[in-house]
């Protein structure tokens, strides 16, 4: 029987920031109860970052050495060999709500196409039909507050994401305590929502996959009341840093440490208020959609995945954002929630495996019961949600194209991670930057750098061999798949 499968996409989601994650302070019950009702992935690690890389990841199933499109913005090659194709080809019609942050391959359009000229990852994947392209926002974004009143000069994408600050300015707090100058009932989340909630109405008694793409918790850093005051910023955890790292040697660590930022105490606990209460936002809405969902009685025939492209720093090792290869920006949640008897034997369960967030894609083809690709190097997760047996990952991999960088040639810009239940391996191309190895169990914040320690040469070599032969597995194959057909 035909299914019906949500897939939700937040960005930049750190995978501590859930409250069924164990989290102190933020509070996610509807994420919550999804996982009660499912299965939590507590070490999902994402491939690369930013978004538009590590999306195509999670939609190509495979590596960053594999489809190469390295940087936002960058061409994907063979883009129709991907989860929205594959889903077409199968009989389905996947929908998107919001974005990709995929770049055409400027070789398969006509010579007049302006995406031929110039960067642009405002397009959708082949295969998926699109509701609303909303990234930030949308044309029909500001028709929608057009119509509820809101002034023509709050009307563009600049006005709109910046705080409503009082008229004689923030004074001693940063804008981002400030709420947004939409209510939240307006707010660009909650119309996305809107239209997810109409999609999924109007399609009670027939099969459907949608993807519904958050651009929040990423920044601007903006909340509308009230969550811009959920969270008090002097209830904050402490952030995984250490005053040293800002006198670090290594010339990569140097590098990223150059300009620290968040380094004054009550900006690092704003900028954390102000996040969790972004975070508060998406899952509010989120329970709005799963109450459509359960009031149009598709709740116990729906398959839901959430899980985010990367996750964010909010202040770890003295950065925000993502990128780099801390913990922060790379392990991020991942829920499935199947509503078959099937997955009874599961639900409210939370594995400890090593994940990767290429392993999305062919477990979305698995449930829906389509072959899943040769070229895919993912591995599906499905078996853990419906109860059979399935063994985990012994080990991640993940790797940064971080060009450009002063000095150094920008085909040496490139960082390779091996990360076990002990170890973190950090390989870079460039010769002049030695590698890095940390001591997970004894150091879960990544603060104390082993290489250089005599006593570590061992595991140097033994993690460089392991990283060296799991890329020589998994560098693009393309022609390799092809051939393999013909023998």
């Amino acid at each position: 029987m035909r299914k019906k499968l949500l897939f939700l996409i937040a960005d930049q989601w750190r995978a501590d920031a859930l409250g069924c994650a164990g989290h102190p302070v933020v509070k996610t019950p509807n994420l919550d109860a999804l996982a009660e009702e499912g299965v939590r992935f507590e070490r999902c690690f994402v491939q690369t970052a930013p978004c538009g890389p590590s999306r195509m990841c999670i939609f190509t199933g495979r590596y960053l050495c594999s489809h190469r499109a390295i940087h936002n913005k960058t061409p994907l090659m063979d883009a129709e060999d991907s989860l929205p194709t594959w889903l077409r080809e199968a009989g389905y019609a996947p929908h998107l709500l919001g974005y990709n942050d995929y770049a055409v391959d400027p070789r398969t359009l006509p010579p007049e196409d302006p995406r031929t000229q110039g960067l642009s990852y405002d397009n959708v994947l082949p295969g998926f039909e699109t509701i609303v392209y909303h990234e930030y926002d949308s044309p029909e974004y500001f028709a929608y507050l057009r119509e509820r009143g809101y002034p023509e000069h709050l009307l563009n994408h600049s006005a709109i994401h910046k705080p409503n600050i009082p008229d004689d300015g923030p004074g001693d707090h940063l804008s981002l305590v400030y709420p947004a100058h939409y209510a939240a009932e307006d707010s660009e989340c909650r119309f996305l929502t809107n239209q997810a909630i109409d999609f999924v109405e109007a399609r009670e008694d027939a099969p459907w996959v949608l993807n519904v793409n958050y651009i929040k918790p990423h920044p601007p850093r903006v909340c509308p009341a009230p969550f811009h005051e959920m969270y008090d910023p002097g209830n904050m955890p402490r952030a995984a840093r250490g005053e040293h790292e800002l006198d670090e040697s290594h010339p990569y660590l140097r590098h990223i440490h150059t300009h620290p930022e968040l380094t004054v105490d009550r900006e690092l606990r704003e900028t954390q208020a102000n996040y969790y209460g972004m975070i508060s936002e998406v899952d509010t809405a989120l329970g709005l959609l799963f109450d459509s969902l359960k009031a149009s009685g598709q709740w116990d025939r729906t398959t839901i995945v959430f899980s985010s492209d990367h996750g964010e720093y909010l202040g770890d090792h003295y950065l925000t954002g993502k990128g780099h290869f801390y913990d922060g920006a790379m392990h991020v949640p991942l829920i499935i929630r199947d509503p078959s008897d099937q997955a009874n034997a599961t639900r409210g369960t939370t594995v400890s495996d090593f994940v990767e967030s290429i392993d999305i894609a062919p477990t979305v083809l698995d449930a829906l019961e389509i072959d899943i690709p040769d070229r895919v190097q993912g591995r599906s997760l499905w078996p853990r949600v419906t109860g059979g047996a399935s063994g985990g990952r012994r080990e991640i991999h993940y790797e940064k194209d971080f060009r450009p960088v002063e000095g150094i040639d920008e085909d040496r810009c490139l960082l390779w991670v091996i990360r076990d239940d002990r170890y973190k391996y950090v390989q870079f191309a460039d010769e002049l930057m030695a590698p890095l190895l940390y001591d997970i169990q004894e150091d879960p914040d990544e603060l104390d750098n082993l290489a250089s320690r005599g006593d570590v040469t061992h595991l140097l070599v033994e993690y460089c061999q392991r990283l060296l032969r799991w890329r020589m597995a998994h560098e693009d194959q393309r022609m390799e798949r092809w051939a393999s057909t013909f023998k």
